[in-house]
């Protein structure tokens, strides 16, 4: 039976600083390393056939630290996370304080937000949901790691639950956590989400 499992990158220091990232890339900060090596130890438990990584440095980073000794790498430009144009590199504080409605609404609404030189809601998601399921043909049976951004996951999570693109942040993604989705008769089933237990301690000063 087919199983995808989906990471999100380790901490960097804008996760830990509450900056946007976005398209941005950034490394992983000390503490994303750890979690990566967590991930390691954890998933040598587990059955892997194929592994595929968002090209930003933050994932690639934490799946060659994670997986990177057993497996090769296959990174796809879609797996990027969404391109927020002119919030990206910002303060979550700073925009709250800045653009109180304009945030407000991004949390509850997204889809009903303009933010210039940003990606459409609706053609992030379609990228994600395309190159997943592009993905998934490509591997009919096998176990399959994803190593992406708390936003394609979540945007992915939506399009397979038959969600609305407003309920993009229903999801609580955090940074080093496992996600896996089963498919038993090709239909979804989640089996893990946000897991963390592998992580202990290894976390921001934000969850």
């Amino acid at each position: 039976m087919q199983r995808l499992i989906l990471i999100r990158h380790g901490e960097t220091d804008s996760n830990r600083d509450g900056r946007i990232q976005g398209f941005r890339d950034s490394r992983l900060s000390e503490l994303g390393r750890e979690q990566a090596e967590r991930l390691r130890v954890r998933l040598d438990h587990e059955r892997i056939d194929v592994v595929y990584s968002s090209p930003a440095t933050r994932a690639v980073e934490t799946g060659h630290i994670a997986v990177g000794h057993r497996f090769v790498i296959e990174t796809r430009e879609a797996l990027r996370e969404i391109n927020l144009g002119v919030w990206e590199g910002a303060k979550v504080s700073e925009l709250k304080r800045r653009l109180p409605s304009e945030t407000d609404l991004w949390f509850r609404k997204p889809s009903r937000v303009r933010i210039e030189g940003a990606e459409p809601l609706r053609s992030f998601r379609q990228r994600v949901t395309r190159a997943l399921s592009h993905i998934r043909r490509s591997h009919e049976t096998e176990s399959i790691i994803v190593f992406a951004h708390g936003g394609v996951i979540c945007a992915y999570l939506t399009s397979l639950l038959g969600l609305k693109l407003d309920d993009l942040w229903r999801f609580k993604i955090l940074n080093g956590s496992v996600s896996a989705v089963v498919f038993p008769n090709g239909d979804p089933r989640i089996e893990l989400l946000n897991d963390t237990s592998h992580l202990s301690d290894a976390f921001g000063s934000k969850r």
